[in-house]
């Protein structure tokens, strides 16, 4: 066989171009899939980026934190996250942190959608953060229009900042154009620059909208205008940024209350049961040192028989034959041991617990007290607010009283029965307590403040309700406050002197204290007692017996109120 090669060429140089085609489609392939791969890549962290920005801009710092850091070590969008990284500062009030790392970026650009952020801390009054960012902003965006809007937020968190003379100078900064768009908004940081200017801006309201506080720029403290009431605990968190509080408090009825306590000392609240917001909230202490501090929330002292409607629902709720006491022979006295327990007069023949709490009778309360024992009277006390931490409303806390859960002595147990020695309230708690028997064992979450505004009047915090459930026992709250209204249209009723005829008021009465330095006259209840609008509680501090002038006190305020 013989092989021709005629017309067939052989070369070297052929094989290596072959060859190098080859590995540039080899390398292309790889190129393209690494492009590829970045390129999705690059896709997907922008997506989580988006979604981190999402989650700040919700309020769920936690959670935009953790996903941050998934990403923190990539090489991708370098700078995007590092300004990412000082929003989650900011948003975490790590202000330091955040400016740092915002100066440190200068004007590289970014793909934070730095707009929605900027109305998120103006529409919230985080003023500070406003600035922040604003300034890092401003020096980062050059484009003309872009920077004319930054001077509106710059005016807005200088006013914001307590620098009027700032935010006046960055106004007039703006062209016409952008001064123009925003009008609306600048009109009302101008009214403020006029108050600061001043030096008093209003930023405590009622329910109606008249002033109930100042802040003093020359003293750096809050004045209140309301008789009885201090709004002291609101300066910190204003001084962080301006913004403005409306309170469920009435103007009028705290008046009201501050004249008829001109010849008395203690305090009153009173609830408005229709979102159990505190229309008046007054306090007028004894003791000088405790002036100008509301001791209506936070001052425990001896409740007295008004504790009875907490024993006679223990009696109700855990009643047996072997605790009957009933009919009663009330003799005045109780000989337990060593020891004499009293009451303030005999009572003679008590038929039925709702008589026993219109009278107020302390022998029967103090038998079943000692019948039901320490325990089932703590559990009871408990579920109504005894020995918690306070009921919470923002940066407020209402303080609520005390119990001795460790009584081993039938005399200690029967006075902590009818609220002497072992237990201790305040005059908020006692308004509660009422406010619960009013609604039949549920009640909204009390609270003072109803909302937070920004300085555009727009509301970036509002209060919300929360129903509590304490018991369902309708018919034992049904039988006590028919005995409640007893108590003042009973013959002998201790607040029969508190009668009016233009609302029926359901009520308990208590006398405590020491009779050396003068009994406080404790006074609990609602009104109207058929459809209850409104709850309360006094203390008459060193005022006398609370069946005189307690009801005496309760029947001017029920005139001054309707009046």
């Amino acid at each position: 066989m013989v092989i021709d090669y005629k017309g067939t060429s052989f070369s070297f140089k052929k094989i290596r171009k072959t060859k190098r085609l080859k590995q540039i489609r080899v390398i292309g392939v790889i190129l393209l899939i690494i492009f590829s791969y970045f390129l999705v890549t690059n896709i997907l962290e922008s997506g989580k980026i988006k979604k981190i920005q999402a989650l700040l801009l919700e309020t769920k710092t936690d959670e935009a934190s953790a996903r941050f850091k998934k990403i923190e070590s990539s090489l991708l969008h370098p700078k995007t996250k590092k300004e990412l990284m000082a929003l989650i500062h900011l948003f975490s009030d790590e202000y330091s942190e955040a400016a740092d790392i915002l100066t440190g970026l200068g004007d590289t650009s970014t793909s934070i959608a730095y707009g929605k952020f900027l109305n998120y801390f103006s529409d919230r009054a985080e003023y500070r953060k406003l600035g922040i960012y604003t300034d890092y902003l401003m020096k980062k965006i050059k484009k003309v229009d872009r920077g004319e809007e930054l001077l509106f937020y710059k005016a807005l968190y200088k006013t914001g900042m307590f620098d009027f003379r700032q935010s006046v100078e960055t106004i007039r900064q703006m062209p016409p154009g952008p001064r123009e768009k925003k009008e609306k908004q600048l009109v009302l940081v101008n009214r403020i620059d006029e108050q600061l200017k001043s030096g008093k801006v209003n930023y405590i309201f009622d329910s109606g909208g008249k002033p109930l506080a100042y802040y003093d720029m020359v003293k750096k403290k809050t004045v209140s205008l309301a008789p009885g009431i201090s709004f002291d605990a609101f300066t910190a968190d204003f001084e962080k940024s301006i913004k403005f509080y409306h309170l469920t408090l009435d103007m009028k009825a705290q008046a009201k209350i501050h004249r008829l306590f001109r010849d008395f000392n203690g305090s009153f609240l009173l609830f408005n049961l229709g979102d159990s917001g505190i229309a008046a909230a007054y306090s007028k202490p004894v003791d000088k040192k405790k002036a100008n501090t509301n001791t209506v929330f936070y001052e425990t002292y001896e409740p007295g028989s008004i504790l009875k409607i907490l024993t006679m629902f223990a009696y109700l709720k855990f009643y047996r034959k072997d605790i009957e006491v009933f009919p009663f022979h009330c003799k005045g006295l109780w000989q337990m041991g060593d020891k004499i327990f009293y009451d303030w007069k005999t009572h003679n023949t008590v038929e039925t617990c709702e008589d026993a709490l219109a009278v107020s009778c302390n022998l029967v309360f103090a038998r079943i007290g000692v019948g039901l024992g320490t325990k089932r009277l703590s559990d009871i006390f408990n579920r109504f607010y005894f020995n918690s931490e306070g009921l919470k409303d923002l940066f407020l806390t209402f303080k609520t009283g005390k119990t001795n859960g460790k009584i081993s002595t039938d005399y200690r147990l029967a006075n902590m029965a009818v609220g002497l020695n072992e237990v201790s309230i305040t005059t908020f708690h006692s308004a509660l307590i009422s406010a619960v028997f009013s609604q039949n064992g549920s009640i909204n979450t009390p609270h003072l403040i109803m909302n937070k505004k920004n300085l555009f009047n727009l509301g970036f915090y509002n209060h919300d309700p929360q129903l509590v459930e304490i018991f369902k026992e309708n018919i034992i709250f049904f039988k006590i406050k028919n005995a409640m209204v007893e108590v003042v249209e009973g013959r002998g009723g201790t607040g029969r002197r508190s009668k009016v005829d233009f609302v029926k008021v359901a009520l308990k009465t208590g006398t405590a204290g020491d009779k050396k330095l003068g009994l406080d006259a404790v006074l609990t209840g609602f009104f109207p007692a058929d459809k209850p609008q409104y709850a309360f509680a006094f203390r008459l501090e060193r005022g006398g017996r609370a069946e005189l002038n307690g009801a005496r006190f309760l029947k001017d305020f029920l005139t001054a109120f309707y009046r």
